[in-house]
């Protein structure tokens, strides 16, 4: 068969490489602990579930709704973004259900993008952006950001990289996989001088609701102007721990949604309309259902820094988002090889730096989201074990025991 080549610069998704890398040591009886994949380690709300179990005997959760998803739905999402975080979005006009932040993702790129515009990706980057931009055609440029100011972003970080080909620049706070907090001044001011170049600013927010101490999230449909070009993903796979229930949102003016509405019928229709109905008794009473797990998360948070401090080889100051943290390791040249290692060695699966970018390499991400505090433990003390036998060039001795 006949492949276009824009499909084979995608790389094949590496996490799901890594989960059955890991999957294997554990069929051989290994006791692996996972720091990999960025799951929550609580369940959905109840009144979610709930109203899935009355959702099936009611005959509209068998048939599709809307190409733009359950009105109610819309409706409840857009009074509780503007009671939280001031933004003024339509419901009937501005909004696309959809079957995660993934596929709202590209959905707005296959609205947006001709064949070779140009997407600035800060970096470190989640990584299914750029699989997103390359296979819709469009061409991802990297815009490194700088561990020493905490992966902070603003418009002079993106300047540089701006050509006339430059349709996009993608900002996910907080961040995947950084969990840096962006300051609000400095998104306004990065978004309205995107805009005054004709280039949109697409804004992934699936964390806003986990930040920790100061940090507040500034949601880009807040700003006034956001009309003038602002694309907002969002999605309840994190805060509502949905993973694989699919549901999140594309918040956009009321012309690109009628636009997008055709790719939307042409993908999938709709999101799937039973997970849209948990979702809904989430959004309606239980939205601030994520808030009870921060205290725990940030426990672990704080608990990771305390090892990770006292081993030499490893580096990370806490960021204030998400449940990530993104850890350079002195002097590696292969964080892929490394992570490798790691799991092989002593069975905790962490993720590859350079799996989010260039400006990656020499960096492991670990999640804390879903592993609990005597697992994390466990991990903390193997990894202090791995790296007490790194040195400088990688090596490692062949008679670490386990």
């Amino acid at each position: 068969m006949r492949i276009p080549e824009r499909v084979f610069q995608i790389l094949p998704p590496q996490i799901d490489i890594i989960n059955a890398r890991a999957a294997g040591w554990r069929e051989r009886g290994a006791d692996v602990v996972s720091l990999g994949q960025a799951l929550p380690g609580f369940p959905p709300p109840a009144i979610a579930l709930a109203a899935v179990r009355s959702a099936l005997s009611a005959p509209d959760t068998h048939i599709y709704s809307s190409d733009a998803g359950i009105l109610d739905l819309r409706t409840a999402l857009c009074q509780q973004l503007a009671k939280q975080y001031q933004a003024d979005v339509n419901p009937n006009t501005e909004m696309i259900i959809t079957a995660g932040a993934n596929q709202a993702f590209l959905l707005a790129l296959l609205t947006l993008l001709e064949q070779g515009d140009e997407v600035i990706l800060p970096s470190p980057y989640f990584m299914n952006h750029e699989m997103a931009v390359r296979s819709v055609g469009a061409v991802p440029v990297e815009a490194p950001l700088n561990e020493a100011k905490g992966f902070s972003l603003n418009f002079a970080d993106i300047e540089p990289y701006i050509t006339k080909k430059t349709r996009a620049v993608v900002i996910v706070s907080p961040c995947n996989p950084t969990g840096a907090v962006y300051d609000p001044e400095e998104l306004k001011i990065l978004a309205r001088a995107l805009l005054g170049r004709g280039i949109y600013p697409i804004a992934d927010e699936t964390y806003m609701q986990f930040v920790y101490d100061s940090a507040r999230h500034y949601s880009l449909a807040s700003l006034p102007e956001w009309r003038a070009g602002v694309l907002v993903v969002g999605s309840f796979s994190k805060s509502y721990a949905m993973t694989g229930w699919r549901v999140g949102y594309l918040i956009a003016p009321e012309d690109f949604i009628r636009e997008a509405l055709k790719i939307q019928d042409t993908m999938l229709i709709c999101a799937p309309v039973i997970s849209q109905q948990a979702v809904l008794a989430a959004v309606s009473q239980a939205w601030d259902y994520p808030v009870q797990f921060l205290n725990e998360l940030n426990a672990r948070r704080l608990y990771i820094f305390n090892w990770l401090k006292n081993i030499p080889a490893l580096k990370w100051h806490p960021t204030q988002g998400g449940f990530f943290a993104f850890v350079r390791v002195k002097e590696c040249l292969d964080a892929q090889e490394l992570a490798n290692r790691i799991l092989d060695k002593v069975h905790v699966v962490v993720i590859p730096g350079n799996l989010f970018g260039r400006a990656g390499e020499g960096f492991l991400r670990l999640s804390y989201g879903s592993v609990n505090l005597v697992d994390l433990e466990k991990a903390c003390i193997r990894l202090a074990g791995f790296f007490k036998e790194y040195n400088t060039n990688g090596a490692h001795s062949e008679g670490l025991q386990l």
